[in-house]
């Protein structure tokens, strides 16, 4: 069964790309960020949701993009709280990285979600 919601609702989009130097260390990257990252910001109320890809052809690179119920929401995190889970995770993933890309503005890039499709 297949499930479509339309929808007219703009959500500020940040999506970030990351290079792992190792490619060998991509999934460890990957659930250390869910339980380090995901789960702090996850915390405030602005959070909708994160997805996590991996792209094939270029080793060593994940993109997160993060879905904010408004700019206002998203921005009201403290910059130290940032620093302090930054810190956090990368004294825990001891290997490196970097972001190599951040695709975000302190707009919501004129996109707005127009249709949800799921396969329930």
């Amino acid at each position: 069964m297949i499930k479509t919601t339309l929808e007219n609702v703009a959500y500020p989009i940040e999506h970030l790309v990351f290079k792992v130097e190792d490619p060998a260390q991509v999934d460890r990257f990957i659930r250390l960020d869910e339980a380090i990252w995901t789960t702090a910001l996850a915390e405030y109320p602005g959070f909708i949701s994160k997805e996590v890809w991996v792209n094939r052809e270029v080793p060593g690179e994940v993109h997160t993009v993060l879905i904010w119920k408004s700019m206002e929401e998203w921005k009201s995190i403290p910059l130290e709280e940032l620093k302090r889970i930054d810190r956090v995770f990368t004294a825990t993933f001891d290997s490196p990285f970097a972001i190599v890309r951040r695709i975000h503005k302190e707009t919501n890039h004129g996109l707005y979600k127009v249709r949800v499709t799921v396969k329930a």
